[in-house]
């Protein structure tokens, strides 16, 4: 089997299910039909950035990006941060 993915949220690194079946098995029973339907009629080309995005990532994912946009809006300015999750200043 390929490789999974992995993101960081809140600073710790997630590893995300790697297949459409792992995906649809961690979520909650009453998410399962909506993410049948949703798979169904995503185009191909589309499938993967859908499954990823919107299905696989922890709630607390959505969370962490909800704040950071408000934050955005409300003028912070934000670093980049390394694949442990770590801040870093820009010409690192």
């Amino acid at each position: 089997m390929a490789e999974g993915y992995t993101t960081v949220v809140r600073g710790e690194r997630v590893e995300l299910p790697n297949t459409l079946a792992g995906i649809r098995a961690a979520l909650p029973e009453d998410r399962r039909a909506a993410f049948d339907a949703d798979m169904y009629a995503t185009p191909l080309d589309q499938i993967k950035r859908r499954a990823l995005l919107d299905w696989a990532l922890p709630e607390e994912a959505h969370v962490e990006d909800d704040e950071a946009a408000e934050r955005a809006r409300a003028g912070e300015r934000f670093g980049f941060f390394d694949h442990e999750g770590k801040p870093r200043e820009l010409g690192d």
